[in-house]
C-alpha cells in the first residue's frame, strides 16, 4: 500500500513538472517573444515614422524657401529698372603705355591693360571712375563703350576722395547717366543696382542688392589736406557682391536715379561715393581740372561734450578749437560754441559736417549754433 502511494506521489510530482515544463515552453517562452517582437516592431515603426516626419518637413521647407527665393527674386526684378541706358553708359577703362609708340587711332586690343570700371556722365562724352584706378597720368587711356574703344584723357583727379573724371576723344553724343537726376534721401532696405566690370572676365555683370546703411563712415580712411583738416567723407554701404575691378561702377536706384559711384569694399559689403557729393567734385573737376576742399578751421569735439555743456541739446558738436584767421573766425565762431545744424540740416557728427560741405556748390554756409545759452545764426564763406 505504501508503494502505491509512493508511485502515486510520484506521478503527481512528474505531471507537475510536465505541466511546468509545458507551460514554460509553450506559453511563457512564446508570450517574450512576441512581446519582444512586438516592441522591436513599435520601435521599428516610431523610427521610421520620426524619419518620415523629418523628411516632409525637409522637403516642406525646401519647397517654401525655393518659393520665397523665386518670390525674392521677382521682386527685386521688379523692382530694377530697365538696363538699356545704364548698359549704355556704361564703360571699361584700359591704358596702353607710350613705351608701344602707338599712334593716335592705332591699338592692339591685346595691348590694352585693365584698369578699372566707370561711367559716361555727360552727352559730350566725360567718364567718372575712381582715381585709384589711374596708376599714372603719362598713360594712355581707352574707353570701351558698348563694345567700342575710344582713346580718352584725364580731365582732372581728386585723390582724397578717389574721383576722376576723364573726357572720349570723339564729338559723337553718348548716352549718359545725368547726375541731375540723384537719390540723395537713401534709406535702409531700399533696393539699388550696381553694374561693372570684373577683373578678367570678357563681359560687365550687374547685381541687385539693398541698401545697409545710407551715411556709413570710418575712421581709418580719415584724411588731411594742407591745412590739416580731416576730411572725412560719408559712403553708401550696400549688399551687392562687389568684386575686383568694379571700382567706379555706378549705382542707380529702382527708378533709375544715380545714388553713387563704387570706390571701395569692406568684407562683404561694398561702399559708394553718394551723388550729391560726387555731383560737387565732379563740377570742379570737369571746368577746373582740380578740386579743392573747403577750409573750415574748426577743431571739433563729438556730440557728448555738446550735451555735457546743455543739457536741452540732443544733437551738435562742440567746437574745441578755431584756428587764428580761418573762415569760422573770420565769420564769428567761437571755442565752446555748439554746432545745430548747418544749411538747416542737423549735425550730429564730424562726418555730417564734412558731407555738407563738399556737397555745397555755393562756399557760403549758414550755422545755427548755441552760445551761452542763446541760439545764434552764423554765416561763413568757405575758401
Amino acid at each position: 500500500m505504501d508503494s502505491v502511494d509512493h508511485f502515486s506521489e510520484q506521478k503527481k510530482k512528474n505531471y507537475k513538472i510536465l505541466n511546468l515544463v509545458y507551460y514554460q515552453k509553450f506559453i511563457i517562452e512564446p508570450f517574450f517573444f512576441y512581446l519582444k517582437q512586438s516592441i522591436t516592431l513599435v520601435v521599428y515603426s516610431f523610427i521610421n515614422f520620426y524619419l518620415f516626419l523629418i523628411n516632409i518637413f525637409y522637403y516642406v521647407s525646401k519647397s517654401i524657401n525655393k518659393k520665397c527665393i523665386e518670390m525674392s527674386n521677382q521682386n527685386l526684378v521688379s523692382c530694377s529698372p530697365p538696363l538699356d541706358n545704364l548698359y549704355n553708359s556704361f564703360v571699361t577703362i584700359y591704358t596702353i603705355h607710350k613705351k608701344n609708340n602707338i599712334l593716335e587711332h592705332t591699338f592692339k586690343i591685346q595691348n590694352l591693360k585693365f584698369l578699372g570700371s566707370g561711367f559716361i556722365y555727360d552727352k559730350k562724352g566725360y567718364i567718372l571712375t575712381a582715381a585709384h584706378n589711374i596708376t599714372s597720368l603719362d598713360d594712355i587711356f581707352v574707353a570701351k563703350n558698348c563694345d567700342k574703344f575710344y582713346l580718352a584723357n584725364v580731365t582732372g583727379l581728386h585723390k582724397e576722395s578717389d574721383v576722376c573724371v576723364m573726357k572720349i576723344n570723339s564729338k559723337e553724343p553718348f548716352s549718359h547717366i545725368s547726375l541731375d537726376s540723384i537719390n540723395e534721401d537713401l534709406k535702409q532696405g531700399e533696393t539699388v543696382i550696381a553694374y561693372g566690370q570684373i577683373q578678367d572676365f570678357d563681359k560687365e555683370t550687374y547685381s541687385i542688392g539693398i541698401v545697409n546703411q545710407p551715411k556709413q563712415s570710418f575712421t581709418q580712411f580719415t584724411n588731411f589736406n594742407d591745412e590739416q583738416q580731416t576730411c572725412l567723407y560719408p559712403f553708401i554701404q550696400i549688399s551687392n557682391p562687389i568684386n575686383k575691378g568694379m571700382s567706379g561702377s555706378p549705382v542707380i536706384d529702382k527708378h533709375d536715379n544715380l545714388v553713387g559711384m563704387l570706390q571701395k569694399k569692406i568684407d562683404n559689403f561694398g561702399l559708394a561715393l553718394p551723388a550729391h557729393i560726387l555731383k560737387n567734385i565732379t563740377s570742379h573737376l570737369q571746368h577746373k581740372g582740380k578740386y579743392e576742399e573747403p577750409f573750415l578751421g574748426l577743431i571739433l569735439k563729438e556730440k557728448e561734450y555738446a550735451i555735457k555743456n546743455y543739457k536741452r541739446v540732443n544733437k551738435g558738436l562742440n567746437i574745441h578749437e578755431v584756428i587764428v584767421g580761418s573762415p569760422a573766425e573770420i565769420g564769428g565762431l567761437k571755442k565752446e560754441d555748439i554746432i545745430l545744424n548747418i544749411n538747416n540740416r542737423n549735425i550730429g557728427n564730424i562726418c555730417d559736417i564734412h558731407e555738407i560741405l563738399n556737397s555745397s556748390c555755393n562756399r557760403c554756409v549758414n550755422f545755427e549754433i548755441i552760445r551761452d545759452n542763446k541760439k545764434l545764426k552764423i554765416k561763413v564763406k568757405l575758401w
